[in-house]
């Protein structure tokens, strides 16, 4: 038998293989991106990857490993390797290098759900990411459009609490575009400086928690568990997750809670003493990358058109006119919901409509759709074209 060192030594020059060989697949998935932007083909193929998972799990059992293992690791791979080849196509096609630096401006500070997003959606960029933490959502689209920062990401809507209203209304008046999404997993877990009793979150006393720090947002995913165990604290809102974090950190109290990210929490070198206590256990928010440059999205890929309008007030069946053009022609709208039309000129109770629209701007059909519906509408604006991630959830 192998001394416990040894064995320890031994896993790690197994994982620094591994590592090298992740290295070498992404090489050899950068030159299927590349080939296929020459000959105009999909990046997503659903049925090979289904075959190969199968014939994974297969040579697993002959090697004597968990199958469901190996099929959980490679989906993660090759949901990675789907999501870089997407960034080096989408970048390739813009005219700008793959490996380069950026900068992107976000809402909160280290730790908040935004930061998180920049991460996993800048992930595959390989230059140097400079972070710029803003206070409010206009001055995120503020620092795109002058130029402080190449990208914004922007909080839209959450699958628990609906659209994030002042995004909405910010976008209204921007001259950004939306140039990607991302949909951020959202693991509202309770947080504090200190350990859970034991590391046993059953053994701990929720009665001694005296005052909740939360954006306002979480409180309201996180209703049901706060009524049935925290309904005696005092809850004290803060502008965003990381500022409630960072109370608590200070604070040091045994009394005092976060609501945050357990992904997080290192940030503030607080621990999760109850992890995913939101009311809806798949929880995501999604949000939107903005740029001053609008990008064009290949024919090959799934692409998402956002729009801004507003429908013709006294004119009856102008909205229903609107949806027809887009209905007519088998075109899905995934989101439509509406905003008070932000204008100093504006009648009482008039509205603007923000809408997703499952396809190419740059599609004939879509030019044709937008042409039609100006007859219906006012103030008609594309807020961006950019690759659906929808289906990666």
């Amino acid at each position: 038998m192998r001394d416990l060192l040894d064995c320890r030594d031994a896993i790690d020059e197994i994982d620094s293989k591994i590592m090298q060989l992740l290295q070498e697949r992404q090489e050899v998935a950068r030159d299927v991106a590349i080939y296929k932007l020459h000959h105009d083909q999909g990046i997503v193929d659903k049925r090979r990857e289904a075959e190969k998972i199968r014939t994974l799990m297969d040579k697993a059992i002959t090697f004597g490993i968990s199958p469901i293992m190996v099929r959980e690791i490679y989906e993660k791979v090759m949901a990675h390797t789907v999501s870089f080849e997407q960034s080096y196509i989408v970048d390739r096609i813009n005219g700008r290098e793959f490996a380069r630096s950026t900068s992107v401006a976000y809402l909160g500070t280290r730790g908040t759900y935004s930061h998180l997003a920049v991460h996993n959606y800048f992930e595959n960029y390989e230059g140097r990411l400079t972070e710029h933490s803003c206070s409010s959502f206009s001055e995120i689209v503020e620092k795109v459009e002058n130029g402080t920062c190449e990208y914004g990401v922007l909080p839209i809507e959450n699958s628990n609490s609906g659209s994030i209203n002042e995004a909405v209304d910010t976008m209204q008046s921007m001259n950004a575009s939306i140039v990607g999404e991302i949909f951020q997993p959202i693991d509202h877990s309770i947080l504090s400086t200190m350990q859970a009793p034991n590391g046993e979150h059953d053994a701990i006393d929720f009665s001694s928690i005296t005052t909740i720090y939360s954006h306002p947002q979480p409180v309201a995913q996180c209703s049901r568990f706060i009524k049935d165990f925290l309904s005696h604290a005092q809850v004290v809102y803060t502008n965003s997750s990381s500022e409630a974090m960072d109370k608590v950190r200070e604070l040091n109290d045994p009394h005092a809670v976060a609501l945050g990210s357990m992904h997080a929490a290192r940030y503030y070198s607080l621990n999760s003493l109850v992890r995913d206590v939101a009311n809806n256990k798949k929880n995501f928010t999604r949000f939107i990358v903005l740029s001053k440059i609008p990008i064009n999205v290949p024919q090959t890929m799934s692409a998402k058109t956002s729009i801004l309008f507003s429908t013709r007030k006294y004119t009856p069946g102008s909205l229903i006119n609107v949806l027809n053009e887009f209905s007519n022609s088998h075109i899905n709208l995934t989101k439509l919901y509406s905003r008070p039309l932000e204008a100093r000129n504006r009648d009482a109770w008039e509205e603007i409509f923000f809408a997703d629209v499952e396809a190419n701007l740059n599609t004939p059909l879509m030019q044709t759709i937008l042409e039609r519906i100006k007859e219906h509408t006012t103030n008609l604006k594309v807020l961006g074209c950019y690759i659906s991630q929808e289906h990666n959830l």
